[in-house]
């Protein structure tokens, strides 16, 4: 291949090889961003729970209690009982699992919602230790301690120190969190040691009245599974806890994302192969009409002494030349695209089950969410498969056209020379 009359070539014809290279960049770059549009939505559905940690949260729907006083379950918070908490620890792909109690707390002159939790945990609310703004959190072992949430404390008047009834049990608070900075799932006004939370529930009338809580029992389980056994795992929790499973991944938040993530999860492969196809479709074109303006070249070429495989690679590296130098433009213009999406922010809806308040309080139930920018970023497999697609199709195409152009007899083009 002669690389100085290839680029000769490149550069004496610009608006032709402007076109082709411009067409081959923007295929490559509506494939990439698609993916990156993608990949970035699949990023932020996992952003609630892995905020705290965990890749699934597992509850199973209980029944409405009897009676909205003293301590009660919400219904999406049936208890799991710690048998079935092994189960799920041995089943495979499963790394960690953090377990929780949530309950509200109904007396004549408030209302809490509360969460006990193990404070040593990195699985779960556990990981609110990192949110800590003032005071500290729970040792390990530690029992008749609280921290609250920080806004919550601010607006009932709460200081480090004081002592908090729950369920008539009195609690020090020691600490404050903002759990903004933890996410939303779980969410409640106060938190308390697993153990404690487990001994206040098993005494509670309103929850033995519908539930067979034991005492070792917790009604929310955060697990953290292997990326690459997560679709098993969630299955596997699912069939283990029965009909009633609530079972909360990535997954189901992504289904609260709208309409436009789902289309471009679904089809954006197919859209960014599509604008691939068009591309080299437009280097046909271009290489086409370049080959009938070129035949006397050619026919000279041959007179002078190239061979046909010499024409071949010659007319096969110009259109790989083009395919390259689109693709690279592509990327960038991918960058570019992938820069602005990233600034975008993006509202994770959290379902009420995972963060639930009731609905028949002043203002109904409390809407939660996490919001964040858009983690949207260039997967390096989609630039690759783009730069293989492109350079395959260019290929392709260079040697289906230089066959025909190697055919060309010096005779018939240089009758009138």
């Amino acid at each position: 291949m002669n690389l100085s009359y290839l680029f000769a070539e490149l550069s004496r014809r610009p608006g032709r090889t402007l076109s082709a290279v411009l067409s081959v960049a923007l295929g490559v770059a509506l494939f990439v961003s698609l993916q990156a549009y993608a990949g970035g939505y699949r990023q932020a559905a996992r952003a609630p729970l892995a905020e705290i940690g965990a890749d699934i949260a597992a509850q199973r729907q209980g029944d409405v209690p009897e009676a909205f006083q003293g301590i009660v379950f919400p219904h999406s918070t049936a208890p799991i009982h710690q048998d079935e908490i092994n189960a799920v620890r041995r089943l495979p792909g499963v790394e960690a699992v953090g377990e929780a109690i949530l309950f509200w707390d109904f007396e004549p002159d408030r209302f809490l919602v509360v969460l006990g939790l193990n404070p040593t945990s990195t699985t779960g609310p556990g990981r609110l230790r990192a949110a800590v703004t003032a005071g500290r959190f729970p040792a390990a072992g530690e029992r008749g301690v609280a921290v609250a949430d920080a806004t919550f404390a601010h607006d009932k008047g709460l200081r480090l120190g004081e002592t908090v009834p729950i369920a008539e049990q009195p609690f020090t608070l020691v600490g404050l969190v903002d759990t903004s900075r933890a996410g939303q799932v779980a969410n409640a006004n106060l938190y308390i040691p697993l153990a404690d939370a487990q001994a206040l529930s098993h005494i509670a009338p309103n929850v033995r009245s519908v539930h067979d809580f034991r005492a070792d029992d917790a009604n929310i389980l955060f697990i953290k599974a292997n990326q690459a056994q997560a679709d098993a795992v969630i299955a596997a929790v699912t069939n283990l806890m029965g009909k009633k499973a609530i079972v909360s991944s990535a997954r189901s938040f992504s289904q609260v994302l709208g309409e436009t993530f789902r289309l471009v999860d679904r089809f954006g492969w197919l859209v960014g192969l599509a604008g691939l196809l068009v591309a080299v479709a437009a280097l046909l074109r271009a290489m086409t009409a370049n080959l009938w303006e070129r035949r006397r070249d050619i026919g000279v070429m041959r007179a002078v002494g190239w061979r046909r495989k010499d024409i071949m690679w010659q007319l096969t590296g110009e259109a790989v030349a083009l395919a390259l130098v689109g693709v690279l433009a592509g990327l960038v213009l991918a960058a570019l695209v992938t820069l602005i999406l990233s600034q975008t922010r993006v509202t994770v809806p959290v379902p009420w089950e995972l963060s639930p308040t009731p609905h028949f309080l002043p203002g109904g139930a409390q809407a939660m969410a996490v919001t964040i920018s858009l983690p949207a970023q260039i997967s390096p497999a989609a630039a690759l498969s783009a730069l293989a697609l492109a350079l395959a199709g260019s290929a392709a195409l260079g040697l289906s056209l230089a066959g025909r152009a190697a055919k060309i007899k010096p005779a018939e083009v240089l009758r009138s020379e």
